[in-house]
């Protein structure tokens, strides 16, 4: 039986040394899983994502991804595994407000020296729709907008893994609704989700539902 794409297996994690945010946290996402995390603000969501995506470590326990465990490699490591394997969608959008649409959603690919940077962003302008924003900047986009560029970025180097941190949270209900659909088609084309949220909205999804109170997991 093939094993789960991401695994974890004991996740503690304390800052300051006392104030303990994560207890003994057991998770397993598959190919094409779709999983919602949900728990107030403050609850911990961004800290474990933060470790799944190799932005953190653990104070002990496994992180495997594809069998290997991320967490005992060393911080280049871990950098390529951020770049290559997993894509981020963030609260707030994190472009560079310095760089167009394409070349915000260009970078990474850049960065990995992709052989087909050039055909892969534009397909990806036409997928989500950007191709008349291609040279335009964040501030001359609405958030909504900024949000779908931000989801093309995270496909850039076709990520095995998607981890999304509150995406909804800074988006109108249109707007939050059009995102939480397009997770939803990511994820039926084979794309493993961990979504992160508070948002209502979010609860429409008919996903596996995990909720994170005091420090664990229980299903929802």
């Amino acid at each position: 039986m093939p094993t789960a794409l991401l695994q974890a297996h004991s996740l503690w994690k304390s800052y300051d040394g006392h104030l303990q945010v994560l207890r003994g946290i057991e998770l397993a996402v598959d190919r094409g899983d779709g999983t919602l995390v949900w728990g107030r603000n403050g609850s911990g969501k961004t800290t474990l994502l933060n470790l799944l995506g190799c932005l953190d470590l653990p104070d002990s326990g496994s992180i495997l991804l594809d069998g290997q465990d991320i967490t005992t490699l060393s911080s280049s490591g871990r950098a390529r595994v951020r770049l290559n394997q997993i894509g981020f969608i963030f609260q707030e959008h994190n472009l560079l407000e310095e760089l167009t649409v394409r070349q915000n959603i260009l970078l990474p690919m850049r960065l990995s020296r992709s052989s087909d940077a050039e055909e892969r962003v534009d397909w990806l302008l036409e997928r989500f729709g950007l191709e008349d924003l291609a040279e335009r900047r964040p501030r001359e986009i609405s958030v909504g907008e900024s949000q779908k560029v931000a989801v093309a970025r995270a496909l850039a180097n076709r990520p095995r893994l998607l981890l999304a941190d509150e995406p909804t949270a800074s988006l109108d209900e249109e707007s939050a609704r059009d995102l939480l659909q397009l997770l939803e088609e990511l994820r039926m084309e084979g794309r493993a989700i961990l979504l992160a949220s508070h948002d209502s909205l979010a609860m429409d999804l008919s996903w596996r539902k995990l909720g994170l109170l005091e420090g664990r997991l229980k299903p929802l």
